[in-house]
């Protein structure tokens, strides 16, 4: 909660920067994954590729792919797709909210695969800091039958021009920290 309050404040407190933030972009990232549950402490690396669509001036759709492998011959692979909700709360800062539809499927080496469906919720806010860097930071819950988690998240995207950014960020719950890097390109400018 205190990441996407500091974010809150330090972009309602911060000038005015050009440009609309953009729904309209595809990216593709590198993740590493490190979950620790008691005794069970594996890491793990992979990649993932994701979008967004503006449906209407408010309205957008999401959708993500990601695959992860771990210690031990376990690969985690997670698909889901929805709609999400944006609001300017300031010139240079977006209150969103999305809604989605998640899949997830865990295969073990010798041991087969088992898939959970469920959804997905996630709050967060957008906002540019200057013309060329942009703040977020994300409260989610995902519900995939007998398990759940809630998490929270931030990073930042630098943009070099107006369709190219590369971006870091990093979301933790109870078990699970992931961290990564993503190459953003947006389209409909």
């Amino acid at each position: 909660y205190r990441l996407t309050a500091g974010l809150l404040a330090l972009v309602l407190a911060g000038p005015v920067f050009a440009g609309d933030l953009s729904y309209n972009f595809v990216e593709g990232r590198y993740q590493k994954v490190e979950f620790d549950a008691g005794s069970i402490d594996v890491d793990g690396d992979g990649f993932g590729i994701g979008g967004s669509f503006e449906i209407n001036e408010n309205v957008f759709a999401v959708a993500s792919y990601s695959t992860a492998d771990f210690d031990f011959g376990i690969d985690l692979n997670q698909l889901s797709f929805g709609v999400g909700y944006h609001v300017d709360v300031s010139p240079n800062a977006d209150f969103f909210a999305t809604l989605s539809f998640v899949r997830a499927e865990v295969e073990a080496s010798g041991f087969g695969s088992e898939d959970e469906d469920g959804f997905g919720l996630a709050i967060g806010m957008r906002g540019m800091v200057s013309d060329q860097v942009e703040l977020f930071g994300t409260l989610s819950y995902v519900d995939l039958g007998d398990d759940d988690g809630t998490a929270i998240g931030g990073g930042a995207l630098y943009s070099f021009t107006d369709t190219f950014a590369l971006g870091a960020n990093i979301e933790f719950d109870d078990d699970v920290t992931t961290y990564g890097i993503s190459a953003r390109l947006y389209f409909g400018q």
